[in-house]
This record gives structure tokens, sequence and C-alpha cells, in this order.
């Protein structure tokens, strides 16, 4: 008789299972759709992960690309600063205005002519600007001696002040050296 009670065992093992069965519908029926609804639920799970993970990833591609382009990261300086022809970064020009200039002409008859006028240097670099203050006096001089000697035709027409302009840069690069003076520039200039 000791054989009974396992018998019992499997007897309530088979009534357990019957029960679930019952319960999730007639003849297995509910088991097989139960079975696949748990198969399909995280097929759907996967596939929302998914496409919720595509979402918050193209969220911060976006973002990330709209804050370059807006020069909030990164891009903003290089748009900003313009490009030579060797691909170096271009410094602005700076500008140094000398004082006003008086000048008595030179003139053949006993008229008398003044040339007035107020004149601009451009240069390359903002660190030339000291070098020429600290010759300025030199380059005065040199300026004031050479307009001494014109006449009020040289600087007649915008051939004469053109030819002015280029003899007033080439002094400036003889006198300023090892400073370039990119070009010079007429504030104001009245011949009277």
């Amino acid at each position: 008789m000791a054989k009974a009670p396992p018998l019992e065992k499997e007897k309530d093992a088979d009534d357990a299972a019957e029960d679930k069965l019952k319960e999730a519908g007639e003849d297995g029926e509910g088991e097989s759709e139960a079975g696949a609804e748990g198969v399909d639920a995280p097929k759907k799970s996967k596939k929302k992960l998914l496409m919720i993970g595509a979402f918050v990833v193209l969220l911060i591609v976006g973002g990330l690309a709209g804050a370059y382009f807006g020069g909030f990261l990164g891009g903003g300086e290089s748009e900003n600063a313009e490009v030579g022809e060797d691909g170096k970064p271009l410094e602005k020009p700076v500008f140094l205005t000398m004082p006003d200039f008086l000048i008595n002409l030179s003139s053949t008859n006993k008229q008398t002519s003044f040339l007035k006028a107020t004149i601009v240097l451009e240069l390359g670099k903002s660190d030339d600007a000291n070098h020429i203050e600290a010759n300025m006096p030199r380059l005065l001089d040199t300026y004031n001696t050479y307009m001494r000697e014109l006449r009020p035709s040289d600087l007649v027409g915008s051939a004469g002040i053109q030819r002015l302009r280029e003899e007033l840069l080439l002094r400036a690069n003889k006198v300023l050296v090892p400073v370039k003076v990119k070009d010079v520039l007429f504030k104001e200039i009245i011949v009277q």
C-alpha cells in the first residue's frame, strides 16, 4: 500500500492542471490564446521601445544640429571669421587716424594755396598701431616735407589724389619698417 500515496499526488496535480485549463477556457483554446498573447506582448513592447528610442535619438540629433547651426555650439566663431586665399583667417583691419594736416603748398606766383587733409592709415594688425604711435613724429616729418613741395596743379583731379595716396603709402612703409601700412585713406582733403 505504499504505492497509493504517489497516485493521489499525481491525481491532485492533474486536477490542478484541469482547473487551470477551465479558467483559461475550454479544451485548451484559452491556453493557446493566452500563450499567443504572451508571445505577442513582448514583441509589441520591443517595437514600442525601439520606436521611442529612435524618436529620442532623432530629437537629440536635431537639437544638437540646431544648436550648432544657431551658433550655440562651436560653429559660431568660424562662420564670422573671414578666410584669405591661403586658407588662414584674416584679421579685421585696424585704422589709425593721423592728426590733421594744414600745408602751405609751393607756388611760383604770389597767390598762396593750402592743403588741408585728414589722413587715416589702414594697418594689417592691431599691434602695429603701437609701433606707429611711437614713430609718429618721424612719419609726420616725412609727410610734411613731401607735401610742402607739392603744387596745386599736382593735386588736380582724381589722378592727382591717387598719386598723393601712393606717395604717402610709399613713405609710410619706408619710415615704419617692419610695420606694413596697407593703405592711405583720405577722410578729408581740401585744396584752397
